[in-house]
């Protein structure tokens, strides 16, 4: 009788060790129902070119952005600016990491060439955005760099080489300055063709860390 009473005891205490168990799993994978969700929204959109400005972006990326709009809102378009304008544009986005809610989530693609946006994606998942800890609700603790000026120190009118053709391109070089400086590239090159009145980036090279995203 005890030996039957001490079997149901230990039964019992294991039952109550793995509801225990059970109860702090629950809480720490339970859905933070309470905790807002981190969403991007469109505030303003350039729609012809499909260029997008979100309420996430930077004051500085807003002000360039501006910049382009003028250019583009023009009676003619002077696209020696649109291209050096559009190459800013895409290193402030792509380089500014801390407000992006995962590593899925990459700066600068409405700005490349169509053809080249899924390679680029998986290169930048890679590298640059690999170690982006996710921030769904906004509860992130990570330090991560923010584009605060990009200058161009070059600009040519050159030749690419696109699926075994060669395209007329401009040619930008580029340096960039963060908020704090986290070791991240500060010089690039950037390849832009013309897309009937659109233009596109073809390739992009990181002179001075990082290697080349597109080719």
């Amino acid at each position: 009788m005890k030996k039957k009473y001490k079997i149901w005891l230990i039964l019992i205490v294991v039952l109550l060790v793995l509801v225990i168990i059970i109860g702090i799993i629950s809480l720490f994978l339970k859905p933070k129902e309470n905790q807002e969700v981190n969403s991007t929204n469109v505030l303003t959109s350039i729609e012809k070119y499909k260029y997008t400005l979100d309420d996430r972006d930077t004051k500085y990326m807003k002000d360039t952005f501006i910049e382009l709009e003028n250019i583009l809102n023009s009676e003619e378009i002077n696209y020696n600016d649109y291209a050096q304008v559009l190459s800013k544009l895409f290193v402030i986005d792509f380089y500014t990491l801390n407000n992006k809610i995962n590593k899925y989530d990459i700066g600068g693609l409405e700005y490349i060439l169509t053809d080249k946006v899924d390679m680029f994606k998986n290169k930048a998942m890679d590298t640059i955005y690999k170690d982006i800890i996710d921030n769904t609700y906004k509860d992130r603790i990570q330090e991560l760099p923010e584009i605060t000026e990009v200058k161009v120190i070059d600009f040519n009118v050159s030749k690419i080489n696109i699926n075994d053709a060669q395209e007329d391109c401009y040619e930008i070089t580029l340096e960039y300055k963060y908020k704090k400086d986290l070791g991240y590239d500060s010089k690039g090159i950037v390849y832009i063709i013309k897309n009937g009145d659109k233009l596109e980036i073809a390739k992009y090279e990181a002179l001075n860390n990082i290697e080349e995203q597109i080719n």
